[in-house]
């Protein structure tokens, strides 16, 4: 099986997308372990599910484990969760992020324009806010 090689997808993305994969094929709890990124990235189920184009009642679903998630979910979760992270590392590294570079990894990772901009505004929104977080921490606990 041939596979296009990966222009855009850096190593530690896709160590990122087989840690992910293993946490989710390999626990008992599948609907937990997807809960908890979703957490992670601050993202309500409403915007999951429109990421996912999902109702909110079925990512609840999948959540609660009253649904099985389907080998397709899966591997378009482990795409928006590594773009979302690609996007935060991005943000971590420069001030101004290289749209031009995320587009390419979207499509790469097959996500069009519409879906890449809502990951690019949960990726910052929960980027900052843990920056904002981790700033006040530190001032409360100076001497």
């Amino acid at each position: 099986m041939n596979s296009k090689p990966l222009l855009y997808t850096s190593e530690w993305l896709v160590s990122f997308q087989k840690e992910m994969a293993g946490a989710i094929l390999l626990t008992q709890d599948t609907g937990e372990v997807i809960c908890d990124y979703r957490k992670r990235y601050g993202m309500s189920q409403q915007e999951f599910g429109e990421l996912m184009d999902l109702r909110r009642e079925s990512i609840s679903r999948i959540e609660t484990g009253s649904v099985t998630p389907t080998f397709d979910f899966a591997r378009k979760f482990i795409n928006a969760m590594s773009l979302i992270e690609a996007i935060r590392v991005e943000r971590a590294q420069h001030k101004e992020i290289d749209v031009h570079f995320l587009e390419n990894l979207a499509k790469e990772l097959g996500f069009n324009r519409k879906e890449l901009e809502l990951m690019i505004k949960v990726a910052v929104e929960s980027y900052d806010k843990k920056l904002m977080k981790i700033q006040k921490s530190l001032k409360e606990n100076k001497p």
